[in-house]
């Protein structure tokens, strides 16, 4: 049995839109002195791109930090909870995209300060935070 189909497929795949965000996050990845062999962009099926972090936030010390960038809403920092998932724990406001030298500005912050007075989205039964005035290690 044959199935004869008059689909035709009009495939536009420009992925100018991909090397444009792979570039940007490469510039941030290097703005904040990494190698980015622990970073990854997708595009599919929302552009988003996660960067590991060399440091802990002081009220995590026992955690991985990242960077998380989503299309719509940009930088965020969060730390990665015992089970394994990312909570976010700081956004970085204002442009989704913006210049690679903000972002670095802004990511001294977490790593240096607690954010506790920041609005986030932290789930503290996931954590043991540490006491304070603990050293980024």
């Amino acid at each position: 049995m044959s199935i004869e189909t008059d689909i035709h497929f009009d495939i536009d795949f420009d992925d100018s839109a991909a090397r444009r965000i792979a570039r940007y996050v490469h510039d941030v990845v290097t703005g904040l002195g990494l190698r980015g062999d622990s970073s990854f962009v997708e595009v599919d099926p929302r552009p988003a791109a996660y960067v590991a972090l060399d440091g802990r936030m002081p009220d995590f010390p026992d955690h991985d930090v990242a960077l998380l960038w989503k299309e719509g809403t940009g930088w965020s920092a969060a730390v990665e909870d015992r089970i394994g998932q990312l909570v976010e724990v700081a956004r970085l406001g204002g442009d989704p995209m913006p210049m690679p030298a903000v972002v670095a500005r802004w990511v001294a912050g977490p790593l240096q300060t607690e954010f506790a007075h920041e609005p986030s989205n932290r789930d503290f039964t996931a954590f043991v935070p540490a006491p304070r005035g603990a050293v980024l290690s």
